[in-house]
């Protein structure tokens, strides 16, 4: 008798339902890899876009002009296949990359007293790449119609930009 009522308290106590967290409870909210402040690294980056600010869904760039977009849902990693045997992330950028996001380009904002950008030369930049380890960041700029990956055939690299976080 003495096991039965532990064993019957045990039970109700498992179909008892689970309590919710009080209302005013912050939300639990995934935090991006990318979101920071970044120095031009490579000569192209220092050249085009300057120092970089990076939140969730925009690429602030310190030569006058932001990129606006949001993270697109996509299986990449830095030895992903971009553009059909076009290369992949590591490869182009030469920097082996840990976590990666795609973004799409929706809008590009440039200041009244900055220059257009030439991210993509004539081209429309379509998509952006982000790729980072401990140390480096590398942002892939695409044009065409399609995200870049292993089955893209209207999808082309047309800049790789490398920063480090800023200090």
């Amino acid at each position: 008798m003495r096991i039965v009522v532990p064993l019957i308290a045990f039970a109700l106590a498992a179909c008892t339902p689970a309590s919710e967290p009080p209302a005013d409870a912050p939300a639990e909210t995934a935090t991006s890899p990318f979101i920071g402040a970044y120095t031009a690294m490579s000569t192209t980056a220092m050249a085009v876009t300057g120092n970089l600010d990076a939140t969730a869904d925009v690429l602030s760039f310190g030569k006058g002009f932001r990129i606006e977009g949001a993270r697109v849902e996509a299986t990449l990693t830095g030895d992903t296949d971009l553009t059909a045997g076009g290369g992949t992330i590591s490869g182009g950028s030469g920097i082996r990359v840990n976590d990666v996001e795609l973004r799409r380009i929706e809008n590009v904002r440039v200041a009244a007293d900055a220059p257009a950008p030439t991210l993509c030369g004539e081209a429309a930049p379509s998509y952006v790449i982000l790729g980072r380890n401990a140390d480096t960041l590398t942002l892939q700029i695409f044009s065409g119609a399609e995200a870049p990956g292993p089955n893209a055939h209207d999808s082309l690299l047309c800049g790789i930009y490398n920063y480090m976080p800023a200090a």
